[in-house]
């Protein structure tokens, strides 16, 4: 099984990791670790080193909000020490996606396939309906 922590700032990755649970049920191996607006990013990495420790051996892949943001900038830094997996940009299809998927294929690969979901469900609905619309519009025309 591939660990699964999210870096974040604030609770995103507690509220993803909840959400996620609302859809396939609780899971095990899955950590949050957040950037509070008090905290320096000594204190983030304390907590994300307190949580990779005992992860050391195992497979672990890294989730983090934003690329180039503090929770970011500390992973990053532990990622090189630890040799993790990375992604940025997480979102709830990309977690949902590993959490069905994180016993059948190595991290290295999770990586991969996730960083395609998440690029994969973004949408913009308007043009899709707009498009939709005046397709219905030109059947009912036609008929």
């Amino acid at each position: 099984m591939v660990h699964i922590v999210i870096v974040s700032h604030a609770d995103l990755g507690a509220a993803l990791i909840r959400a996620a649970e609302m859809i396939v049920g609780p899971k095990e191996g899955v950590y949050a670790v957040s950037l509070q607006p008090e905290d320096c990013p000594e204190a983030l990495t304390e907590r994300l080193t307190a949580v990779l420790e005992p992860l050391a051996g195992q497979e672990v892949l890294v989730l983090v909000d934003l690329f180039g943001g503090t929770p970011y900038n500390v992973s990053a830094r532990q990622i090189m020490e630890r040799g993790v997996e990375c992604v940025t940009g997480v979102n709830l299809p990309m977690l949902l996606e590993l959490l069905m998927c994180r016993d059948e294929m190595p991290a290295s690969e999770l990586a991969a396939m996730i960083t395609e979901a998440g690029r994969d469900s973004i949408k913009n609905l308007g043009p899709m309906f707009r498009k939709t619309m005046a397709a219905n519009a030109n059947q009912v025309s036609a008929g």
